[in-house]
């Protein structure tokens, strides 16, 4: 993510909202009376090792926000500093304790080393998704994957009300349905299918496909580990996954179906 200027207490407001709708936009302080501040100890996958944060516990947030119409969503879209929109599903925060962190206890400065993007001291704030993973193998092994930092906004919503672009047709195959679940896990957060999506990267749908002009060899190196193709890129690779070729496979199964079902963005 790009740099972000230093968050004081008093600027430090985190948006509500459901299905696009704004609903609060509530102070550190205002968080604080709302629910009680806890302290969280993760193994810190940016900087593979143990820190401990201090923030409020998911559930207990969405739950004082939202009342009991966050548990009946399907998935929690957040805002970034920089455009970057992760959408992480709801039964994530059913099965794990996740916390939005404004703090870090082993040192003065709210930042990390992103060793994933080869970034130093990347400013946090003014909240951080961080996951209670220390004695979860299934969380270690997703390295970084939904942990949004320099977040400014929460949206609760329907995914197929919110992004109807990213679809793919019914009549797609299963490969190109299961890359879908893939983009929208690993992909849309930074890039756009039809104007959908984050607005970190570049769109891959419209006006051509990025399917039509590089060939199937060339995206498959480029999402397995885009440094082997350029020395500073920051994108993730996906050679970390299990079954890493696999899922480059359905990725583009699933790009080539959505090339035949462009959408002009708004």
């Amino acid at each position: 993510m790009l740099s972000a200027p230093a968050f004081a207490s008093e600027i430090q407001r985190l948006s509500f909202s459901v299905a696009g709708r704004p609903i609060a936009q509530l102070s550190l302080d205002d968080l604080r009376r709302k629910v009680p501040p806890t302290r969280i100890t993760v193994w810190e996958p940016h900087e593979d090792r143990t820190v401990t944060y201090e923030g409020f516990e998911a559930k207990k947030l969405f739950a004082a926000i939202y009342g009991d119409q966050w548990s009946e969503i399907d998935e929690v879209l957040f805002t970034c500093v920089d455009g970057y929109q992760p959408v992480l599903p709801m039964d994530r925060f059913s099965r794990h304790a996740g916390y939005l962190v404004y703090r870090r206890l082993d040192q003065q400065a709210f930042k990390a080393q992103n060793r994933f993007q080869n970034e130093k001291d990347v400013p946090l704030g003014p909240y951080y998704l961080v996951w209670d993973n220390l004695q979860s193998d299934e969380l270690r092994a997703e390295g970084a994957n939904g942990w949004p930092y320099q977040m400014i906004g929460i949206d609760l919503v329907n995914f197929a009300d919110r992004f109807p672009r990213l679809s793919p047709p019914p009549d797609a195959s299963e490969q190109a349905k299961r890359g879908f679940i893939a983009f929208r896990e690993n992909c849309m957060a930074c890039h756009t299918i039809n104007g959908a999506g984050g607005n970190k990267a570049p769109e891959l749908n419209y006006p051509m496909s990025v399917t039509e002009y590089l060939s199937d060899s060339w995206i498959h190196q480029w999402i397995l580990d885009p440094r082997s193709v350029r020395y500073n890129a920051t994108m993730p690779a996906f050679s970390a996954h299990p079954e890493p070729d696999m899922l480059v496979a359905d990725v583009l199964a699933y790009l080539k179906a959505m090339a035949l079902h462009k959408q002009k963005p708004d």
